[in-house]
């Protein structure tokens, strides 16, 4: 192989390097499939859930009925182990997605999924910690089958994130600090089928979830790095003339001459 070749090679790679090199995810699914329900979901009632085997989206799923205004799907306060709690900032949280089925509820206007992330902020009280929550799909009139649900969270955002309303256990509007408080220390989470200030009768709920995720995202330091080495590289792997202005379509023109 001749020394131009060589480089050509080397340009293909860099190329590669710098612009097919994804950001880092990673995170956990409950999928219930093994019998296992991590973090403990159940709805606001005294009875138990019940994971089915099949039937859901797809295979096992958790399936549970309830009387209330606003069912809600939650980690109970403190549940340990589990993915779904703890400090959401260190792990780069960035979301949280939900399959749901809703096999037999009230349909009244504005109910939208709410995602709810609270904190007592380790003291056991709620009147003392701080709660947000962000108001997603609206589900007034009940779409057919399984259905998923995502919510943005961008746990290590120095202020409130778009969308996100914070309040203090007291009452009171949340700070920027109020929220950075919750993200180190998420306490317990809820996806409650209701839009808060709303008020709604009394229902027996029959209910299904699956696929609980929460998804990390590394903004990748290293992956930069990684990038801007490429493309010295690729540079210096060139044949000697200027590249001033050059983009990605030149230097694959050039790969490709």
């Amino acid at each position: 192989m001749n020394q131009f070749s060589c480089r050509r090679q080397l340009i293909l790679l860099s190329l590669l390097l710098c612009f097919a090199i994804p950001s880092l995810h990673a995170g956990f699914i409950e999928t219930f499939e093994t019998g296992t329900n991590d973090g403990d979901w159940r709805l606001t009632t005294s009875t138990e859930p019940v994971i089915e085997p099949n039937g859901g989206n797809p295979g096992a799923y958790l399936r549970q009925q309830v009387d209330a205004a606003i069912p809600t799907w939650y980690v109970p306060l403190d549940t340990a182990p589990t993915h779904f709690l703890g400090n959401y900032a260190k792990r780069h949280i960035k979301a949280m997605s939900f399959d749901l089925n809703i096999y037999s509820g009230s349909e009244v206007p504005n109910r939208n999924v709410t995602l709810d992330i609270a904190t007592t902020l380790g003291t056991g009280d709620f009147s003392r910690g701080v709660a947000a929550y962000y108001i997603g799909t609206d589900i007034s009139h009940f779409p057919p089958g399984w259905q998923t649900y995502s919510f943005r969270i961008d746990a290590a955002s120095p202020v409130i994130p778009l969308g996100w309303v914070v309040t203090r256990g007291n009452g009171r509007p949340g700070t920027d600090a109020d929220w950075q408080a919750l993200m180190r220390d998420v306490e317990t989470v809820g996806l409650q089928l209701g839009t808060p200030g709303y008020f709604y009768p009394f229902w027996i709920w029959d209910l299904g979830l699956d696929n609980v995720r929460i998804v990390q995202h590394y903004p990748a330091p290293l992956t930069i790095i990684i990038r801007r080495n490429a493309e010295r590289w690729a540079l210096d792997s060139l044949p000697r003339f200027p590249f001033t202005g050059l983009g990605v379509e030149r230097l694959l023109a050039i790969y490709r001459s």
